[in-house]
């Protein structure tokens, strides 16, 4: 979805060459995938970042146009609405001082976004959710001008055929209408690329798919939406709702969204991933490239595989796989689960947690998915976007004939020997290791996650008499005061 769509307009010819073209890809992916020394190669990470721009009220301000143009870095790109921006870290090797690495590029990206929003009287925030949002923000003026916005929601907009609708449950429940796709860019993200080799990636991408309700328990950062309090992390309500193309009530089975956990784990290889998603879901742009995949085959070249790509980047499952014709061809697992904020460290905290626990679990799940059927790891998710740390989730043990519901803060706990295996088998330096987990598990033991902070610090200006609205403010600019300070979310003042 990073390409520029200039074409807004398509006819029944167009969809059906495209569809023709993905299954094409799909047997072109399946020969690239059975290759020989195909995707091999050191184990790499990359990440995006997604970010606010606040104003000095800490209210939106929709200037990336103008940040991007005075920064001039192609790492900086635009996102679904003019008050976010997106970083595109460097990829680095998993090995070493990784997670170091990135936070590094990550303070000098913010840094120099700062410095430019500086000039505009404004300032860069990592959050999942801005506190401030409101109703007004979210209108058709304010959605970035770029034709694959314009087409993404163009084409969301002819498949459900009328307003999309966001309910969510929480202390203050919300149910809104819009017509736009404004809502969805209300979420920020910090997203994961993590390389594997096809021989390991039906493991790898089961073990992610296992562990990301953890991982998202530890990171919620996400508690507000429009003055409503709601889940622990409702980036995971609102991006399912907010751009939810199915008409409730209009078919008798259960339609797939676009948005998912997924349907089920992965049984052979990454082909599946890819087939699901052509088989499963109407192409929504359908821009053929210059490229037919299976001529390139019998050329010897790579293929591209633009329109599969394209295709699967209208589709928003919380882990995703990637396919990528650089470097000599590979597979990556994208992480699109965790919310931006509150800290760098913060972040390369949970991403170590991530990774590392993948890593470490991958080569047992074989023995964990028949205790683990699908729909109790989804189960698992959607309990810990909901509440965070105080979640429990069904967890399995070695003897039990089922797994057993747990509190995820002791099942994070006890898993916290296997992250530094993962990170270990990586060769990750020690003092890396342990300076990533002692973070981890600091805030568990303080029970402490952006979410928990934000409530907390909401509550103590609502005692002092603000109105919700400005008790959102003076919390906004709290958060973006300690965040600039640098310190870990640990540091972070407390209601007294």
């Amino acid at each position: 979805m990073g390409i520029d769509i200039e074409v807004t307009e398509f006819t029944a010819k167009d969809y059906e060459d495209f569809s023709v073209r993905l299954y094409d890809c799909l047997k072109a992916l399946r020969n690239t995938l059975s290759t020989p020394g195909f995707g091999e190669g050191p184990v790499t990470l990359g990440a995006e970042l997604e970010t606010y721009i606040v104003d000095h009220n800490g209210d939106v301000a929709p200037i990336n146009d103008q940040l991007l143009r005075q920064m001039n870095d192609e790492q900086y790109q635009h996102e679904l609405n003019k008050f976010n921006l997106e970083y595109n870290l460097a990829p680095v090797l998993a090995s070493g001082t990784p997670f170091s690495k990135m936070q590094q590029e990550a303070n000098k990206a913010l840094a120099k976004a700062s410095q430019a929003a500086a000039t505009e009287n404004a300032r860069i925030v990592a959050i999942g959710i801005l506190p401030t949002l409101n109703s007004d923000n979210l209108q058709a003026d304010n959605m970035t001008d770029v034709g694959r916005y314009h087409m993404l929601y163009k084409g969301l907009h002819n498949l459900r055929g009328e307003p999309f609708k966001i309910n969510i449950n929480g202390i203050d429940p919300i149910q809104l209408e819009s017509d736009l796709v404004t809502l969805e860019g209300a979420n920020t993200s910090f997203q994961l690329h993590l390389r594997i080799a096809p021989d390991n990636f039906a493991n790898s991408f089961n073990a992610a798919q296992f562990v990301t309700p953890l991982a998202v328990a530890l990171s919620a950062n996400s508690p507000l939406l429009l003055g409503h309090r709601l889940w622990q992390e409702t980036r995971i309500a609102l991006f399912k709702q907010s751009i939810d193309s199915r008409l409730r009530g209009s078919v008798e089975w259960r339609q797939p969204s676009r948005v998912s956990f997924g349907h089920g784990w992965v049984r052979q290889d990454a082909h599946e991933l890819f087939a699901e998603t052509v088989a499963l879901y109407p192409p929504i742009i359908p821009l053929l490239s210059g490229q037919n995949p299976l001529a390139a085959m019998t050329s010897d070249i790579l293929p591209a595989l633009n329109e599969l790509k394209l295709h699967m980047g209208t589709t928003w499952p919380w882990n995703r796989a990637v396919y990528s014709s650089t470097d000599g061809g590979h597979l990556r697992i994208e992480m699109r689960a965790l919310p931006s904020g509150p800290t760098t460290f913060d972040m390369m905290a949970n991403a170590a947690f991530f990774v590392g626990l993948t890593v470490a679990m991958r080569d047992h799940m074989p023995d964990i998915l028949p205790s683990m059927p699908f729909r109790f790891a989804e189960h698992n998710f959607y309990r810990a976007a909901q509440n965070g740390l105080d979640a429990h989730i069904l967890w399995p043990e070695r003897g039990q004939s089922c797994p057993k519901e747990q509190p995820v803060n002791t099942v994070i706990k006890s898993l916290l020997p296997q992250m530094v295996e993962g990170l270990d088998r990586l060769g990750l330096d020690d003092a890396e290791i342990e300076k990533y987990r002692s973070n981890v598990e600091d805030r568990l033991n303080e029970e402490m996650t952006g979410a928990r902070w934000q409530l907390m610090m909401l509550e103590k200006y609502t005692q002092l008499g603000a109105s919700r609205t400005e008790a959102c403010h003076a919390m906004t600019q709290k958060y973006i005061e300690q965040q600039e300070s640098g310190k870990s979310l640990i540091e972070w003042s407390l209601p007294p």
